[in-house]
């Protein structure tokens, strides 16, 4: 899988080594973005979209899938939707491009996934949880259409959360931009 993603994205960029179009950040273009990453406790997938207000300001929203496994409570998972406002901090070139990302999450969170099966929920915990959040990414431009994402996030959970009252997300991506 590795390699044949590394295949991908060196084909992409070879294919791509005409001069920039001046299409990365102008008003109205949006992109499509899938993510996988870590947290502190497990793993997550991740699917975005963005759309570019102004060519400085973006909205970002996410859908995202997190799994692991907790000493005490067993297996877990976690669906989330995510939210943000990501204004452009500074760009290298047509290359990279750093945007803060400011927002919130809601998530439904569920514990002890691997419990006995027998019709017993005993050690099965579920809960609602939501929070701000904030972080930064860079996206890295293969031609004018596809781009490497890096993200960090940090925020915070209300409501009693059984997984990560400061939950962190890291994660590695592609996305593909469009008019």
């Amino acid at each position: 899988m590795k390699k044949a993603l590394l295949s991908l994205l060196l084909f992409i960029g070879l294919s791509t080594l005409s001069p920039a179009l001046a299409q990365r950040h102008v008003r109205h273009i949006s992109a499509w973005g899938a993510h996988y990453g870590r947290t502190e406790k497990g793993k997550f997938y991740e699917g975005s979209y963005m759309n570019y207000l102004t060519d400085k300001l973006s909205v970002r929203v996410s859908g995202l899938r997190e799994f692991g496994d907790l000493e005490v409570s067993g297996e877990y998972s976690a669906f989330s939707g995510r939210g943000f406002l990501a204004p452009q901090l500074f760009r290298i070139g047509e290359f990279a491009y750093f945007h803060l990302l400011f927002g919130g999450a809601a998530s439904y969170e569920r514990t002890g996934e691997d419990s006995d099966g027998e019709g017993s929920n005993s050690g099965r915990r579920e809960r609602f949880t939501y929070g701000p959040q904030a972080g930064a990414e860079v996206d890295f431009f293969f031609g004018n259409r596809i781009s490497l994402v890096a993200t960090g996030i940090k925020g915070k959970t209300f409501n009693k959360t059984h997984l990560d009252e400061w939950p962190g997300f890291f994660s590695l991506g592609l996305r593909y931009h469009f008019r």
